[in-house]
């Protein structure tokens, strides 16, 4: 079937060891046979591989493949570092002993053009991009890989900067667009929340606004915090004082919960810790601690919640609207890395998100170094300098806007984006690293 020279498949936890194969096995391997193995491939892994023949090139455009790879293809905890108007991700794999970098293109309009577009959430392969102008947002859902891109029917209520909250699976997605209602052209409220609920089992299946919700009182939120998602509910920070808001998508009701210590927290982050295929994700907060009394050492933290969600069921049935949940913490930052870690954030605050079982916290500082921790194995280290040069200015400026970090992973398929009316994909671009 092939007559090129043998390649290399690099394996995905491993840059030392190569695997040659015989030409003459792959020539008498029957064709379907030869798919599966390609199928089981990373993403990282094919991209670089389909170059090699007409043939490993088409599978790009086999729904039948496509639909394979989505299955077999290995869970790939990466990390997007994103910038407005950068043009492009810095993708961070925190799987390897010594974490990588690359680099991957986006699909979005050039800056300068009509629109603009920031990041704002990523799910399962997509990211979605929420317009900047004031009014009506418009969000538009991306498979960089494949440079997919479909916007969302307009929000239904005019907003300033909501935050915006992504749930994506094979044949379905919910995006949440929360906060930062335009009361009039120069005030603006958290007062309601709009939900778009997108099923291929649905009518219509290309989907549709349901009716807003209504947020908790005196709620604060936040854009840049994001929001996290587990067990079909949406978790987001407000402020002053901290509380988590919780949104039960089937009831369409928030609710809020306490966090601990939440009169001594600073720069807290709603998580998604674990998950996959075979795991179901636990939200987790992470947080530094700063108490004045000596017998509680400044630190990070990261604490998961059990339980939860009588808040929720108590506002649907009409009463009232904050609930109860455990809190436990789960780490600490040991004293030595803190040190580290509290010198080079300066007290400016960190960006923070967990994919699997992996935790990135990056200071909110030009040129600063990404603290990874793995909390299967309970241990934290540094990632290696983003060789990339545009890196060295993604601190936050005096204007609030500045790099955001989001879990996700690269994938062939993302069969959820179907059900919009997605663009035809352009040229495909593979992650330089």
């Amino acid at each position: 079937m092939m007559h090129q020279q043998p390649h290399h498949l690099p394996r995905l936890h491993s840059s030392s060891e190569l695997v040659e194969m015989d030409p003459r096995v792959w020539r008498r391997l029957p064709q379907p046979l030869v798919d599966r193995v390609l199928a089981c491939l990373p993403t990282p892994s094919f991209l670089r591989l389909r170059a090699a023949c007409r043939r490993f090139y088409s599978l790009l455009y086999s729904s039948p493949f496509l639909h394979s790879h989505l299955l077999l293809s290995p869970h790939l905890p990466f990390f997007a570092f994103a910038v407005p108007s950068a043009g492009h991700l810095l993708l961070l794999d925190p799987t390897r002993q010594a974490p990588s970098w690359s680099r991957l293109p986006l699909p979005l309009p050039a800056p300068g053009a009509a629109q603009a577009f920031s990041p704002a959430a990523a799910s399962a392969g997509l990211l979605a991009f929420l317009s900047d102008a004031s009014g009506h947002k418009t969000l538009l859902l991306a498979n960089p890989i494949t440079r997919l891109l479909a916007p969302l029917p307009l929000c239904p209520n005019a907003r300033l900067s909501p935050t915006v909250g992504l749930a994506a699976g094979p044949t379905s997605f919910i995006a949440v667009v929360a906060g930062d209602d335009l009361v009039s052209p120069f005030a603006v409220k958290n007062i309601s929340a709009d939900t778009f609920v997108a099923d291929a089992a649905s009518v219509p299946p290309s989907g549709f606004w349901a009716p807003s919700s209504l947020l908790p009182r005196l709620s604060s939120l936040d854009p840049r915090a994001g929001m996290a998602f587990a067990s079909g509910r949406f978790y987001c920070m407000s402020s002053s004082p901290f509380a988590v808001l919780v949104f039960a998508v089937a009831a369409n009701v928030w609710s809020k919960v306490q966090p601990p210590m939440r009169r001594f927290l600073r720069s807290p982050a709603l998580v998604e810790l674990g998950g996959g295929r075979e795991r179901e994700a636990r939200v987790a907060l992470v947080a530094a601690v700063e108490k004045s009394r000596l017998s509680v050492p400044r630190s990070v933290r990261v604490w998961t919640l059990r339980g939860g969600h009588g808040g929720a069921a108590a506002a649907a049935a009409g009463g009232s609207a904050t609930g109860g949940g455990a809190w436990s913490e789960v780490a600490r930052m040991p004293p030595d890395v803190h040190a580290q870690f509290a010198a080079a954030e300066a007290g400016r605050g960190f960006e923070c998100a967990a994919h699997g079982d992996f935790v990135v916290l990056a200071p909110r500082v030009p040129a600063s170094p990404v603290l990874v921790f793995d909390s299967r194995h309970d241990e934290w280290r540094w990632a290696p300098p983003c060789p990339y040069p545009y890196v060295a200015g993604i601190g936050a400026g005096a204007s609030g806007a500045g790099f955001r970090v989001f879990a996700y992973e690269p994938r062939l398929a993302t069969p959820a984006i179907g059900l919009l009316d997605a663009t035809a994909p352009a040229a495909l671009h593979g992650m330089q690293g």
